[in-house]
């Protein structure tokens, strides 16, 4: 125990007063002459002894009265071992859960605002000299510098839900960063509702810091989410059926039957699904939908709204392309031709490889090779970039040369290829069903497919390489060979009959308009909220973009960063709401592309460490846990910082004794009665 006023207790003097008044204030007693005393029946005889212990009572009483009345305004405190008492300036941290799951409902109404509420009484109990910084799950840089208590409490009034949530292992990361810079005494306080999704997995280096894991609950932890969608095929056409497979998530103890989800696109009903999922479970549905027009759309799925809303919307984009480009360089162009030069929706360009464009490589999706002569270095350079930039190139050997006139193409692009052709009279052995080009060509694969028959080849080699064709000898027929962001397909055959039926296939033409539109939807079809990840874009970088982000009244301009030729678009997190948002150009106010952010989905599952299992980790970490209201916090924090206060029951002693006076003066008769 130690005193807030010790000066005060030099007061203790004054019990000197009463003492010196009880003992030299002595009565003096008169004797009194009765001429018989036979005539009285009976007298009050005071004792001399009786009157004494009453006056020493009285005193004790007095005595005990001042004294705590002194002790009173000394305050006595007690205090733990460790206390300090305010007698160093300390450095308070607190890690805030801002994130969406803090929108759920407890007691004291949404759990950002209890959070909020535990970090005023830790800030208010704290010492007026302490410093303070804010860690919330967004990483507000803004609150991370030591501040004074009004400005902490003020920081506090500022803090919202925010879609960029990191990892508890990220923000203890922050603190510790933050705590390592101080020679304060520091404490640290974690205040979360403590998501299972998100556990904490880093322990403090330094022990010398106190830590306390801030648990708020909510009512109700259940949440039904739609976690994702993509397409079933990457090739997307306009007029043909596009299906989007789109996985539900029953985060809830009871299973769900009939759950509806609804397809918008362009603001118009596009689809439905119908959902029955287990508790606990994902259920994966796919809507089939056609778009009849080219050009951007913006599409949303929707669930029927719960207590977690953030996550029933699902906002993604489809930029489709109205006309496909189809380069085709070759000396005898008639198979190639008879493929995309009447197709809706291609336009092919026809040139001999003496006389190569490479001003039409630019917006090509497709650049064929057909028997073409050796090419020359410019000319490899030229489709080496083109690939690297996202193009597909697919080649077939000229019959007439050696290497199949290749051996250029396949120094730059890394693959290998004999310089004669091999006789094979057998068929294509198998394919690989799961690659994209093959997406959506079969209704129903058979058992025994109709492949390609082969009577002559070039073998080909490549390490990285996917083999589509394999020859019943293990060697590749087809390959794809992935170049920058590109691919470059490479048939071991040439297009003659008497190498291959392959041009005269069932195959051959799905595979090529495949190839033509495989790279048609290079970027993400949705992004996150928050994300600091650069978003690439197909726009082409001039010095003068003015890209905005535009959705409805919100506009905002993005670092623009020129990637290979390409328009890469920095964020920097800013992006916080869901939704639909056009990619515009201010300087002629012309939209360029539709792009969509949608919230993170890792606070969709509210399930939380209940107190057992947050007590196991606090106690691994060496930390404290505590579950209580903010009045309950703030009392202990005061406890621990300033010890706990003994002059309210100082106070209490001194009234008692005051009445332990009066009724010794009231009540207690020293008399005694005699008879005459």
């Amino acid at each position: 125990m130690v005193w807030l006023y010790p000066l005060f207790l030099w007061a203790l003097l004054a019990l000197l007063i009463p003492i010196i008044i009880h003992l030299f204030n002595f009565r003096r007693y008169k004797k009194i002459a009765f001429t018989n005393v036979r005539f009285l029946k009976q007298i009050n005889q005071q004792t001399k002894s009786g009157n004494q212990l009453k006056k020493y009572l009285i005193l004790g009483s007095r005595l005990l009265a001042l004294t705590f009345l002194v002790f009173a305004f000394a305050q006595p405190v007690i205090t733990n071992k460790n206390n300090q008492l305010n007698a160093k300036k300390q450095l308070v941290s607190i890690v805030l859960d801002n994130s969406y799951s803090m929108n759920n409902i407890g007691e004291e109404g949404p759990l950002l605002e209890a959070s909020k509420n535990r970090a005023r009484a830790i800030i208010n109990a704290s010492a007026n000299n302490n410093e303070f910084n804010i860690i919330t799950a967004n990483v507000d840089e803004s609150l991370l510098h030591n501040t004074n208590k009004q400005t902490a409490l003020e920081n506090l009034d500022k803090i919202k839900i925010s879609a960029g949530s990191k990892s508890f292992s990220q923000l203890l990361s922050v603190q510790q960063r933050l705590l390592a810079k101080s020679e304060l005494i520091k404490s640290s306080y974690i205040i979360s509702d403590f998501q299972k999704n998100n556990p904490i997995t880093i322990t403090q280096s330094d022990r010398s810091v106190k830590q306390t894991l801030v648990k708020i609950n909510a009512e109700n932890a259940e949440n039904i989410s739609i976690d994702t969608c993509y397409f079933s095929s990457p090739i997307l056409q306009v007029g043909q059926p596009i299906g989007i497979e789109v996985w539900v998530s029953n985060k809830t103890s009871k299973d769900i039957e009939g759950l509806t989800l609804d397809l918008k696109i362009d603001n118009k009903p596009k689809g439905i699904a119908s959902y029955n999922i287990k508790a606990f479970g994902k259920e994966k549905q796919v809507i089939n939908f056609v778009l009849e027009v080219g050009g951007n759309h913006q599409c949303v799925l929707q669930l029927p709204g719960d207590n977690m809303a953030f996550d029933d919307q699902l906002y993604f984009s489809i930029n489709l392309k109205n006309n496909f480009k189809v380069l085709n360089i070759s000396d005898d162009d008639r198979y190639i031709q008879a493929i995309f030069n009447a197709q809706k929706g291609f336009t092919y360009v026809p040139m001999k490889s003496g006389n190569i464009q490479f001003s039409e490589f630019q917006n090509a999706s497709l650049i064929c090779l057909q028997g073409a002569s050796t090419l020359s270095t410019g000319a490899v350079t030229e489709l080496n970039k083109y690939a690297k930039d996202g193009g597909n190139v697919f080649v077939f050997p000229n019959a007439n040369l050696p290497f199949g006139g290749l051996q250029n193409l396949a120094s730059v692009f890394g693959f290998q290829i004999a310089e004669n052709e091999t006789p094979f009279l057998s068929k294509v052995s198998s394919f690989d069903r799961e690659h994209p080009i093959f997406n959506q060509v079969f209704e129903k694969i058979p058992k025994n497919p109709d492949l390609p028959s082969v009577s002559n080849y070039f073998p080909i080699n490549s390490p990285a390489g996917i083999t589509i064709f394999k020859l019943p000898n293990g060697n590749s027929y087809l390959q794809d060979i992935t170049a920058g962001k590109g691919h470059l397909f490479i048939c071991a055959s040439a297009l003659t009959n008497e190498f291959t039926n392959f041009q005269n296939h069932a195959l051959f033409v799905p595979i090529l308009l495949k190839a033509a539109m495989l790279n048609n939807f290079k970027n993400e079809i949705y992004y996150q909220c928050g994300q600091t990840d650069g978003i690439e874009t197909d726009l082409k970088y001039q010095k003068e973009n003015n890209i905005q982000f535009k959705m409805g009244k919100f506009n905002y301009s993005p670092e623009v960063i020129n990637t290979n030729g390409n328009i890469t678009l920095n964020t920097n997190g800013e992006i916080e709401t869901a939704g639909n948002y056009t990619l515009s150009s201010s300087a002629s106010d012309s939209t360029l592309s539709a792009i969509s952010f949608n919230y993170n989905r890792n606070e969709s599952d509210c399930r939380t460490f209940n107190e057992t299992e947050m007590q196991k980790k606090a106690d691994e970490m060496g930390a404290e846990l505590f579950t209580k209201s903010a009045e309950k916090l703030a009392s202990e924090i005061s406890v621990a910082q300033k010890g706990s206060p003994m002059w309210k029951w100082c106070i209490i002693l001194v009234l008692l004794f005051l009445l332990i006076e009066i009724l010794l003066i009231r009540f207690l008769n020293p008399n005694a009665k005699i008879a005459a």
